[in-house]
């Protein structure tokens, strides 16, 4: 397959939305699937498992509730906004979250063993519709909007 000049492979999460006539940009995200095994006291250790996903323009972890099904993308260089933080400094941050909620959920006497079973970096897209008053809203493509009707 030849690439296009000017435009990338990306993997987008997907969507409810129809995004072929809108103009997309993408958010870079990277979401991770850990195995952990938490060790009990006299009994077997506990396997458990996590998403996190990691923003990669400012490096914020937070717990998923799954691991995202995503399609692959053609789009323009110029609607991606671009990585700031590294991926192995992403890897971390997930990590210690998983550790955190592991923590918080669990007795934990001695270190888990935490291994990322799955890592794929994909983006999240955002478009503007106009609203009942003609303003441009906008719209996450995940979790769409909330129209507030108290103005």
């Amino acid at each position: 397959m030849d690439e296009v000049p000017g435009k990338t492979r990306i993997n987008l999460i997907e969507t409810p939305y129809n995004l072929i006539d809108k103009d997309i940009v993408c958010y870079p995200n990277l979401v991770l699937y850990f195995k952990c095994r938490v060790f009990r006291l006299f009994m077997k250790p506990r396997i458990v498992y996590s998403a996190i996903t990691v923003d990669l323009v400012k490096g914020n972890a937070a717990r998923a509730n799954m691991f995202p099904n995503y399609v692959p993308i053609e789009i323009s260089e110029s609607a991606l906004i671009p990585q700031l933080i590294d991926n192995t400094a992403a890897v971390d941050a997930a990590a210690a979250v998983t550790l955190k909620w592991l923590r918080h959920r669990y007795k934990v006497y001695k270190a888990p063993d935490i291994a990322i079973m799955k890592q794929k970096e994909v983006y999240k897209a955002f478009f503007y519709i106009q609203d009942e008053r003609n303003q441009d809203v906008l719209v996450d493509s995940i979790e769409g909007i909330d129209i507030d009707e108290t103005d």
